[in-house]
């Protein structure tokens, strides 16, 4: 028999068990990845707890994931073993007219790593080259996992397109909330107007650089914002939050002609809403969806030179045999959780 390895597999929602599986080899124009770190993130949760919707169990979670090159198959000239990468998750045909026009991530037969093809909570994981890219040497695996997240807050910023001297408003202040108002401050945004009812999160948005901390709820923070932005409203607000009283509250914040980037995966019915408020005040809304490949080494460079600090993301590390711990902890205090990191070769 050849090498055996372990994988964490969820079964069925939140039941974990670890499992021993043969070691995979790269194929043409594959590698395979010695997987480091896997980050646990909310959607990682929605999936544990069976709310995320059309997911097929059993599944291999993980889809935030850093690790180095094992080994590659025939090929693949582009990375060699030992190199330091990250893993891009989104899963796209390349043959759709979205993937030929080179929006991979709007790909029409897309999935993601983690989620419809095994990720990478497991000690090793093979994929195709293309989902692999390289990482500065001098980055540690763990905290590098926030590249990817980085990655997908960037592709959005870059959509919304933020101009150096307008005002930002970030709703919500967990991960990714913190990373939009870090970019809105390097962008040039003034003021940067961070939202959050935790205290903790909004003295990290500060050390992020936010210009002022609302300590509220999104419809309890409006008239603050009108005061900050001398009562013409603000010029972009990005909802990290997600949920259906949010995108009311935001449009309530914005100026005329405001720009609103919704962020956040929200799949309740927004209550009351009605199109009023965009064609009078000409709102426009900017969707974004994870990120395309071309984000990641950006991403990367912002980590690499200082000018995103991710080392305080990550709240606290497991081993993969206690996967099931992590998302017990994770689910039990999910506010008090910026990032759970799960180290693949830990004993």
């Amino acid at each position: 028999m050849g090498e055996r390895t372990r994988t964490a597999v969820l079964g069925t929602p939140r039941r974990f068990e670890i499992v021993g599986r043969p070691k995979p080899a790269a194929g043409p124009g594959e590698v395979v990845v010695r997987v480091a770190a896997t980050a646990v993130c909310h959607t990682d949760l929605e999936i544990y707890t069976g709310r995320h919707p059309g997911v097929r169990y059993p599944v291999v979670m993980g889809h935030e994931a850093t690790g180095t090159i094992e080994s590659v198959g025939p090929g693949v000239t582009s990375l060699r073993p030992g190199q330091p990468v990250i893993i891009n998750p989104v899963i796209s045909c390349k043959r759709c007219d979205q993937c030929l026009r080179g929006a991979e991530n709007l790909c029409r037969n897309a999935g993601l790593f983690g989620r419809e093809v095994d990720g990478s909570l497991s000690e090793f994981v093979s994929l195709e080259a293309r989902y692999v890219h390289p990482l500065p040497g001098t980055l540690p695996l763990a905290p590098a996992t926030l590249i990817e997240t980085l990655a997908t807050v960037k592709h959005a910023q870059d959509r919304v397109a933020i101009r150096s001297g307008e005002s930002v408003v970030v709703l919500g202040q967990g991960t990714t909330g913190l990373l939009h108002t870090r970019l809105a401050v390097l962008a040039g945004a003034d003021p940067v107007i961070a939202v959050s009812r935790s205290r903790w999160k909004l003295d990290l948005a500060e050390r992020m650089g936010a210009h002022h901390a609302i300590d509220a709820g999104a419809e309890a923070a409006a008239a603050e914002v009108l005061r900050l932005t001398g009562g013409h409203g603000a010029d972009i607000v990005v909802d990290t939050v997600g949920g259906p009283a949010t995108p009311g509250a935001a449009i309530d914040m914005l100026r005329p002609g405001g720009r609103l980037s919704p962020y956040a995966i929200c799949h309740d019915t927004v209550p009351g809403f009605t199109t009023f408020p965009l064609y009078y005040k000409e709102i426009s809304i900017i969707g974004s969806r994870a990120l395309l490949p071309a984000d990641l080494a950006p991403a990367a460079e912002l980590v690499a030179s200082g000018k995103v600090d991710v080392a305080g993301f990550v709240t606290t590390t497991y081993p993969l045999a206690r996967t099931a711990e992590a998302f017990e902890e994770y689910e039990r205090n999910p506010g008090r959780i910026l990032r759970i990191v799960i180290d693949s070769h830990a004993s």
